[in-house]
């Protein structure tokens, strides 16, 4: 962990103590750092200039010593030097005769001794001031002193300047860290009432809380934020639960609202289904009715041939019984027979063609069941036991569909929109007896099968168009349409059937209805 890591987990009381002590530390130590440096160079100067002063004004008064050569002159001014307690030698050098020492002072204290040539004299030494003087006559040099002083003096000066300064710096550092402690009180105590009052609305929730104000400085000011800031959100909090409760309250409505959306939409979708149903059996009852009226034509007419064959009969018999029966009774006897037999055969399979085929169609429609068929025949039987509605119509029907087109798919569907398409053209397209024609062309599309149902009736506007699907829209509705045909239609091909559908149509130019259905569907898909 770093120190400064270190640091910033420290409470704020420590970091206040450091940071002042800290910094009024450093600068006493720079301070003193300083005074001390400044001290020692001063010292050190002074010693400098006196040692500099000396030697001038000895190298003046021996030069006439090293003139003359006069070794005691030279000597006996050495002896005054020892005046100077801190001179550890003196020594003089004659340049006439090389170098070499002429003359030297050394005190015994000190126990050193003068180089016997100049050139053995050091240039610095630790721990001493050594200073070169050359001696001149005029502008000839005739020698030079080598005075050397001690700085123990200087060194004992600065030490106990060290200690001054020591303990200077141990006052100052008592004298920051009291008065840091006193002050410290005027920043950590708001600032602890602060963190405590941060910790009961954290630990109770209570925005009602205030931290209490100690001053008018930057601290009160952040105080003021502080209970400002819990004012906003204790208003906040207080519309948020207000709106809270009233979201209750509206989701409260919403859920009872559509508790009874969904139990009218329940009701809606029974109703729905009721009238789907009424509609289905509303179409096999006109079916029912009008293959009831287009079968009583042929029975009719077999019974008449049957009753013809049966008086013919009984007149044979009589006669075969009195024994008038001739040839030429028993040929007409015959020929009637014969024709009677064909005529009652014909009308006879021409019943049975009409109720197989609204069997068939009555079946599909009354029941879901997937199964294979052929589109072209099955569409015939469809027209066939619609018969009865387009013979009293001067509409005619033209198909359109490839043989052998096989179906996996729901008959009864197809059954129901074919019949609920040519009951609204007949209805809607076609009025007051008007001719027309009606085409159902089917195209096979990959796996698609296109068929497309046109009539050239009246045709209808945009708005009629926009609706047509929808449930309960009529135009006849003062005519007993209900509004559900077309809905039927539009729901069997796109959930039953797996389709789509499209109607296209402009006033006076008919109707086009194309429907795109899957010409194989599994159980899967359908499940």
């Amino acid at each position: 962990m770093s120190i400064l890591h270190r640091l910033s987990a420290l409470p704020i009381r420590h970091k206040i103590l450091l940071s002042i002590i800290g910094t009024s530390l450093i600068v006493v130590l720079l301070s003193t750092a300083v005074y001390l440096t400044v001290g020692w160079v001063g010292l050190k100067n002074k010693a400098v200039d006196e040692i500099e002063t000396t030697a001038n004004m000895f190298a003046q008064n021996v030069s006439a010593a090293l003139s003359f050569g006069d070794v005691s002159a030279a000597g006996d001014l050495l002896l005054s030097l020892k005046a100077l307690t801190e001179l550890e030698r003196a020594c003089v050098y004659d340049k006439n005769a090389g170098g070499v020492l002429f003359a030297s002072y050394t005190p015994a204290a000190k126990g050193l001794q003068c180089p016997k040539e100049l050139a053995a004299v050091p240039e610095d030494l630790a721990g001493s001031l050594l200073h070169r003087e050359k001696v001149f006559v005029g502008q000839d040099q005739l020698g030079t002193v080598v005075l050397q002083r001690s700085t123990d003096d200087l060194q004992g000066a600065m030490g106990l300047s060290v200690l001054v300064a020591v303990g200077m710096v141990l006052v100052s550092s008592l004298i920051a860290f009291l008065l840091t402690s006193f002050f410290r009180r005027l920043i950590e105590q708001p600032i602890t009432q602060l963190v405590a009052t941060t910790q009961r609305v954290s630990e109770e929730s209570d925005f009602g809380l205030r931290a209490e104000k100690f001053a008018n400085d930057e601290i009160g000011t952040l105080f003021d934020s502080f209970n400002g800031m819990l004012a906003q959100i204790q208003s906040r909090d207080l519309a948020l639960s207000l709106a809270h409760d009233e979201l209750k309250q509206q989701v409260t409505e919403v859920e009872e609202a559509n508790a009874a959306l969904n139990t009218t939409l329940k009701q809606l979708r029974e109703t729905q289904e009721q009238l789907v149903n009424q509609e289905k059996m509303a179409s096999l009852g006109g079916l029912v009715a009008g293959v009831a009226h287009e079968i009583n034509t042929p029975i009719g007419v077999g019974v008449t041939a049957a009753s013809t064959l049966h008086a013919a009969t009984e007149d044979m018999s009589a006669s075969y019984e009195a024994g008038r029966l001739t040839d030429s009774g028993l040929r007409k006897y015959v020929q009637t027979a014969i024709q009677s037999a064909g005529i009652l055969l014909n009308n006879l399979n021409r019943a049975a063609n009409l109720i197989h085929s609204f069997k068939q169609v009555a079946v599909d429609q009354t029941s879901s069941e997937l199964r294979q068929f052929d589109l072209h025949n099955y569409l015939e039987e469809i027209l066939l036991s619609l018969l009865p509605k387009l013979k009293k119509t001067n509409i005619s029907v033209e198909l359109n569909v490839p043989d052998n087109l096989l179906m996996q798919s729901f008959p009864g569907a197809f059954s129901q929109i074919i019949t609920n398409l040519l009951m609204n053209s007949l209805v809607h397209a076609y009025p007051d007896t008007k001719e027309g024609t009606i085409r159902i062309d089917v195209d096979q599309e990959g796996e698609q099968i296109a068929l497309h149902y046109r009539d050239d009736g009246v045709g209808m506007d945009r708005a009629a168009l926009d609706k047509v699907f929808d449930p309960f829209f009529t135009t006849r509705r003062g005519d007993g349409g209900s509004g559900l045909g077309m809905h039927i239609v539009y729901n069997l091909v796109t959930q039953q059937l797996r389709g789509r559908i499209r109607m296209d149509s402009k006033p006076g130019e008919g109707v086009h209805v194309t429907l795109q259905i899957p010409q194989k569907l599994s159980m899967e898909e359908v499940a």
